[in-house]
């Protein structure tokens, strides 16, 4: 049986997964080689580095930020059809196919973006992708089929469908639902009555964590000589509550408030006035990244306004879940 795949190629971060069990999860950034290294342990020299077939070797994700001057993660819309996009979604590949391999895809583009940007993106990801791993063997993936769809409909069918693609009878499924995926660029407003998209109410924007994350880095490098933290270090350190200095680990918490609380208002500010008749919900879906940092506080101000309030588990891959279980709705007999 054909692999299906999953690849969630966001601002911040990008979220992989496979019908084979595999999945990946690594820094959207990427960069070149700025000296030759050396390590004990030869199977950790190279994290992750990909080589496109023009002989440029690139580093990726956590290899990048630790061995590169790196490019910083592109912030427009249009870096989907630039070859650092095209270098992730490679690297996204090699997570989940060992050799070369056959598959197909669901992915997702910001609401914001969706209309003009969903065919290119499909494009970019439908024929061979061509690449060595680590300085492995080439491999080729042929993505055979592509579907893009708007990212935050992927946590709703995560909710709403089973592991096999079944839709189930629930909230999810049925009602009329709201979800607000936060991710680092983005703030996603959709709605759906009983799965399908209602325009009205679903709008994006440019709204999302990594200026916040950029002020907590500036703010830590400002106490802490000798210190730059990029915002994507600042996201994972959010995740665990600390940061490390000197060998000490410190709580990032007062560093992150100044930031994340104002955030918080903004967002509940454009969702009270994109979804301005909170009765109408039978649910509301908090996802993505950045509900990771802002999701417990958005959720305790939102109760009591909105109905079933529920904040995603593990809501960094809840839309790679979904497109996964889409993918094996549509593509598995």
């Amino acid at each position: 049986m054909k692999t299906l795949s999953a690849i969630d190629i966001g601002y911040n971060a990008v979220k992989v997964m496979a019908t084979n069990g595999r999945k990946g999860d690594f820094p959207s950034v990427v960069g070149t080689e700025r000296r030759a290294t050396f390590s004990l342990d030869e199977a950790k020299r190279s994290a992750l580095t990909i080589t496109m077939p023009n002989d440029q070797t690139w580093y990726v994700g956590h290899t990048a930020l630790k061995k590169s001057d790196y490019v910083s993660g592109r912030r427009d819309p249009d870096w989907i059809t630039q070859e650092p996009y095209h270098v992730l979604l490679c690297a996204a590949l090699s997570e989940l196919h060992k050799g070369s391999a056959t598959t197909s895809v669901v992915t997702g583009l910001p609401i914001e973006h969706y209309t003009a940007l969903a065919e290119k993106a499909r494009e970019v990801f439908i024929g061979q992708h061509t690449f060595r791993r680590n300085g492995g063997r080439w491999q080729t993936v042929t993505i055979e089929d592509a579907l893009v769809i708007t990212q935050p409909y992927g946590s709703l069918l995560d909710l709403a469908l089973a592991d096999n693609g079944r839709i189930l009878d629930n909230v999810f499924a049925t009602g009329m639902v709201a979800i607000a995926d936060l991710g680092g660029m983005t703030l996603n407003l959709l709605v759906a009555d009983a799965l399908e998209e209602v325009g009205r109410w679903t709008v994006g924007d440019g709204l999302g964590l990594l200026k916040a994350l950029d002020a907590i880095a500036r703010d830590i490098r400002t106490d802490h000589p000798g210190f730059s933290p990029k915002a994507r270090e600042v996201a994972g350190w959010l995740a665990m509550g600390r940061f490390p200095y000197q060998g000490k680990e410190l709580d990032i918490a007062p560093y992150a408030a100044p930031h994340l609380e104002p955030l918080v208002s903004l967002v509940l500010d454009r969702i009270s006035e994109v979804w301005d008749e909170p009765a109408r919900y039978a649910a509301v879906i908090l996802t993505g990244g950045g509900s990771i940092a802002l999701g417990p506080a958005l959720r305790a101000r939102m109760n009591g306004v909105f109905a079933n309030v529920t904040l995603v588990q593990d809501a960094a891959f809840a839309n790679a879940r979904g497109y996964l279980r889409l993918a094996r709705r549509l593509w598995e007999e």
